[in-house]
């Protein structure tokens, strides 16, 4: 979590900053989709931080219960990624595989049963 946290606040930086260079990266373009882009930055950056803390100081249910939920938004983040307007590209594509890298990365540590995934 600690890995996927970082993850989320490095992206959100890079979305809030520069969001016409994200949006180039995985093919798109426009002010209003910069918009967007820059309010899902704004978004990640609480979700980033709490799995840091959740990951530091919960119990390992709630560590459990939390991994669960990252795995599912992990997966819909790839297929959004994947499913957004635009020309699709290789930086797209390496997005989307990011997103469902920690998707299944959650659901071994889970299925592994390890604490403090």
């Amino acid at each position: 979590m600690l890995a996927g946290g970082s993850v989320f606040i490095a992206s959100a930086i890079a979305l809030i900053a520069r969001p016409d260079l994200f949006g180039e990266f995985i093919g798109i373009v426009g002010q209003e989709a910069f918009w967007s882009l820059r309010m899902t930055g704004i978004v990640l950056i609480p979700l980033g931080y709490l799995m840091i803390v959740v990951r530091s100081v919960a119990s390992d249910s709630v560590v459990k219960s939390y991994a669960i939920l990252m795995s599912l938004i992990s997966l819909g983040l790839g297929i959004v990624t994947l499913l957004a307007p635009g020309e699709p590209n290789i930086g797209r594509l390496i997005y989307a595989i990011v997103g469902f890298l920690f998707s299944t990365l959650y659901v071994v540590a889970i299925a592994l049963g390890r604490n403090k995934a």
